[in-house]
């Protein structure tokens, strides 16, 4: 019980930026929509995130009981693809790249908790590019040894201005270095950094722990000034 409590309590200090505030549970429409960042996706509710050039929008169809497949349609309303791995009835948001050619989704995983999922818009198809995401998990699993790569999930926070990188933050369990999950117990922290998604690289320069006390804070300044 005692890890229960701690862990509920450790992700809420650790919660992320508004996007990622839509617990697994909730269902107001109200809460969907589009943000400063991101559209959120709310389960049951529709939903149509555009890209800036309107060309395509990821969709969600209302429903009830079961979760149709997560569209990308075209301007003409035309389905262009299916995204089935976000139909698990956990929200969802989406970020459009400044360009339109690339977007990213912080899909909820439980807990306030986020994964991250990059994809390209290709001959007019979105093609899932994992490379940053691996480049992010490789990073912190080296900063934090007691960390098992598939406790660590990154998260999108915004694209950079030119569209060609996200800034994003790791993030784990509470317990994820206790000795129920690792050989090693230690201490672990979020760190932010700055990936390009065309390479997968991680600009060295831009990672920093979070020594918020009261959060998740972006660094500012440096490369993480607004561009």
């Amino acid at each position: 019980m005692r890890t229960l409590i701690l862990f509920l309590l450790h992700c809420t200090f650790w919660a992320l930026p508004a996007h990622a505030q839509v617990g697994a549970l909730q269902t107001d429409c109200a809460l969907g929509g589009q943000g400063k960042e991101g559209y959120q996706f709310v389960a049951t509710c529709p939903g149509r995130a555009r890209s800036p050039d309107g060309r395509f929008a990821v969709v969600q169809r209302a429903y009830q009981d079961w979760q149709p497949p997560i569209e990308l349609r075209d301007a003409k309303d035309r389905v262009v693809a299916r995204l089935p791995g976000l139909s698990d009835d956990m929200p969802f948001t989406v970020h459009w790249a400044p360009n339109s050619r690339w977007f990213f989704v912080n899909h909820h995983v439980g807990s306030f908790m986020d994964v991250l999922r990059i994809f390209e818009i290709a001959g007019g198809k979105p093609i899932e590019r994992p490379a940053l995401v691996r480049s992010a998990v490789k990073i912190a699993s080296r900063r934090y040894p007691c960390l098992r790569p598939d406790m660590i999930l990154p998260s999108g926070t915004r694209w950079t201005r030119g569209g060609r990188a996200i800034v994003l933050v790791t993030i784990s369990r509470v317990d994820a270095c206790s000795a129920d999950y690792t050989e090693r117990p230690g201490s672990w922290q979020p760190l932010w950094m700055i990936g390009d998604v065309r390479t997968g690289m991680v600009e060295a320069r831009s990672i920093q722990v979070d020594r918020s006390d009261t959060g998740l804070r972006e660094p500012r300044g440096g490369l993480y000034s607004r561009r």
